[in-house]
């Protein structure tokens, strides 16, 4: 009786003592990233002639435009490209940087879109930059 009894103290105890943040455990896309949830569309597309990784203020001066558009909701379903396809997306950390993954759903199918680094995200602002690290896209919050 009183194994059981102490058992059940620790199945209810021990999640109290570690928080999701904690054991680092991301459980939707909402808590992966409030800031990025939004509609964005590209203002601009720039080089990073460097290869640093940043945007610097030659790089986007030297922008040119384009056109997509990207929709993030918090269940983690999106809309992609000015045809506002239906899709998905996952934000991970992976080797301390933040990743996009998009993902068209075309009939049930779930085919990856791209594989974004995310530069940085305000209320105005989404910097995202492509897999092969060679060009930022720029978005505005629509």
């Amino acid at each position: 009786m009183k194994k059981i009894f102490l058992m059940n103290i620790l199945i209810v105890a021990i999640p109290f003592c570690f928080s999701q943040q904690a054991l680092n455990i991301q459980t939707n896309p909402s808590s992966q990233g409030d800031a990025i949830i939004g509609s964005w569309s590209l203002v601009m597309q720039a080089f990073d002639d460097n290869n640093n990784g940043k945007l610097d203020d030659e790089e986007r001066k030297k922008g040119s435009g384009g056109r997509h558009f990207y929709q993030f909701n918090a269940d983690g379903t999106c809309l992609i490209h000015t045809l506002k396809l239906k899709g998905s997306y996952e934000l991970k950390n992976e080797a301390g940087k933040q990743r996009l993954y998009t993902y068209i759903i075309d009939e049930g199918t779930k085919t990856p879109e791209n594989k974004w680094y995310v530069i940085s995200v305000s209320k105005t602002e989404l910097i995202l930059l492509s897999q092969d690290k060679y060009a930022f896209w720029i978005y505005k919050r629509v």
